[in-house]
């Protein structure tokens, strides 16, 4: 991991040196000083390639809004550390700005796109797989008003068999919206396929709704093989 040690060793050294004193300083360092290569960028963070790291990416956060670290250090920590619906993080690094900013990064496994054609999932169709794209839709739309109104989804939802009663709930008021008839309806055979994945979810939603806003877009799920990924379900962490 040369080109990744040598980049963190030299961009603290010039915030040492006040040669680098905001997030857009280290932002132009990365993209014009160092060979990591840019493929995707958020709101608050860019994704990067290591080009003597091909299973690896690396992924940069430099808003202070950002509640991505949090995330990170629960996926971690040994009791999740082996859960295949967790991303695989190698580790965290941390540069600290003049301003008392702070500039993450995290060395995470390399995975797959969750659509064919590497699209933004925005409908179930769109999806790797229609079952999963109809349970998607179904519990982004229960856990989308947790967090936007600070209600606590630990205090109303108190199981994981009471977070799999809403999802039903939430499937069958999608399907009766005008212009959703040929909605597929949410099968219980895909509940039982998805169990494991489920209460990953819920385990998440519970350490982490009560800190920021859930973020459960398509393009934050991704593969390893066939198995499902929760990449990056919180976007930004509530006001203090």
């Amino acid at each position: 991991m040369t080109i990744y040690s040598e980049a963190i060793q030299e961009m603290s050294e010039l915030a040492s040196n006040e040669e680098i004193r905001h997030p857009s300083d280290a932002v132009q360092f990365l993209e014009r000083c160092t060979e990591f290569d840019p493929i995707a960028e958020g709101v608050y963070a860019t994704v990067y390639n290591l080009p003597d790291e091909p299973d690896k990416v690396v992924k940069v956060c430099t808003s202070r809004k950002d509640g991505y670290y949090l995330f990170a250090r629960w996926c971690m920590s040994q009791e999740n550390r082996e859960n295949p619906h967790l991303p695989f993080i190698h580790r965290e690094d941390i540069v600290e700005l003049p301003n008392g900013l702070k500039v993450r990064f995290y060395v995470i496994e390399r995975l797959e796109d969750i659509t064919e054609d590497g699209s933004h999932p925005v409908q179930p169709e769109h999806f790797h797989d229609m079952d999963f794209g109809t349970l998607w839709n179904a519990f982004k739309t229960v856990a989308f008003s947790y967090g936007m109104d600070h209600r606590s989804l630990p205090d109303e939802i108190e199981s994981l068999d009471a977070f799999i009663a809403e999802i039903k709930k939430a499937s069958e008021r999608l399907s009766q919206k005008p212009g959703n008839e040929s909605l597929p309806s949410l099968k219980e055979q895909t509940i039982e396929e998805y169990d494991s994945f489920l209460r990953t979810l819920y385990d998440v939603l519970i350490q982490l709704s009560p800190v920021g806003v859930m973020d459960l877009h398509g393009n934050n799920f991704m593969l390893r093989g066939d198995t499902i990924v929760i990449t990056d379900p919180l976007s930004h962490k509530h006001a203090a």
